[in-house]
């Protein structure tokens, strides 16, 4: 066995280390680019569609009491501070992430409830027929835009899902290659090959 190496296994050794270092490079920013993903989609899961889910539910408990208010009671009275909260949940909605539909939906439920001709405005004139009609119209909104969370959540979990499984098949290339260099550096340092050396 010839252990001492020619110039030209050191140029080849090198060149492979310098190609697995380059490979190793490469994956881990591919990698870092799908962590990244995944972790944004996640995020966004969350805080654009599970919050907003809450949102949703907050708003048609709302929607409820007062349908049963005036049912029931028949109270058509204002609650002001009912409707500031409103406010306020309509404002935090609008600050998640929004599709195109879900922007022109959100922007129908805000006419709904503080247009001319909104929930705000009818309540306490006297025409029960008139809230409960403002009332089923704004629920069907309110539909519209959960429906918008369930394929909004569905389509980022398949990115998610792609990017993961993107990642798994690099880390499977990335292991199968650093196992090719590691025979191939065993083969040039332990079996010499005969055309690494120059012909006499």
């Amino acid at each position: 066995m010839n252990t001492k190496l020619t110039l030209k296994q050191r140029i080849l050794i090198g060149f492979v280390l310098a190609l697995a270092f380059f490979l190793v490079l490469g994956s881990n920013l591919v990698d870092r680019r799908h962590f990244s993903t995944i972790q944004k989609t996640i995020e966004s899961i969350h805080d654009d569609r599970v919050v907003v889910q809450d949102y949703i539910y907050q708003l048609r408990n709302f929607l409820h009491d007062r349908e049963v208010e005036v049912l029931e009671t028949g109270n058509i009275e204002k609650n002001n501070e009912h409707f500031g909260q409103i406010t306020a949940i309509l404002d935090d909605f609008a600050a998640t992430d929004l599709i195109r539909e879900e922007a022109a939906f959100l922007k129908r439920l805000r006419q709904q409830f503080y247009g001319p001709s909104g929930l705000s405005s009818v309540y306490g004139k006297g025409d029960k027929s008139k809230i409960l009609e403002h009332i089923h119209s704004t629920k069907k909104t309110l539909d519209a835009l959960e429906e918008i969370q369930i394929e909004e959540s569905g389509h980022l979990t398949r990115i998610s899902e792609k990017s993961l499984s993107v990642n798994r098949m690099l880390s499977n290339l990335e292991i199968g290659f650093m196992i090719i260099i590691g025979l191939s550096i065993l083969m040039l340092v332990f079996q010499p090959i005969k055309t690494l050396y120059p012909i006499h």
